[in-house]
């Protein structure tokens, strides 16, 4: 009984983590719009991804390797996951001529 205890608190955990990291990326989508951003699929896409590997980094260091509380984890992780601008508009260009290379290819199959 102690172990399917022990392993509900860790998807519990895993649950949290999500949760707090849907609303960073959400957050920063929320804030990039009311800056005047359109909210393409591919912004809001690179926008997730993003902020989603840079969340989980920073779960992994502050919570496995410096073994700090999970309140503390979870905050640092939405607070991650919300300030990853760095690479963003890489990747969402990088996603953007994806979707147009798929849409070329779909019109060249189609014809």
């Amino acid at each position: 009984m102690k172990e399917i205890l022990f392993e509900l608190k860790i998807f519990r955990d895993y649950i949290l983590l999500g949760i707090v990291i849907l609303m960073g990326i959400f957050t920063k989508i929320y804030n990039a719009t009311q800056k005047g951003k359109k909210a393409t699929l591919s912004f809001i896409l690179a926008e997730a991804i993003v902020s989603f590997f840079v969340a989980i980094s920073v779960y992994v260091i502050t919570s496995e390797v410096m073994h700090l509380s999970k309140f503390l984890t979870f905050v640092l992780c939405a607070w991650g996951g919300s300030l990853s601008t760095l690479i963003q508009s890489e990747v969402e260009q990088l996603i953007s001529s994806f979707f147009n290379g798929l849409k070329i290819l779909i019109k060249t199959k189609i014809k």
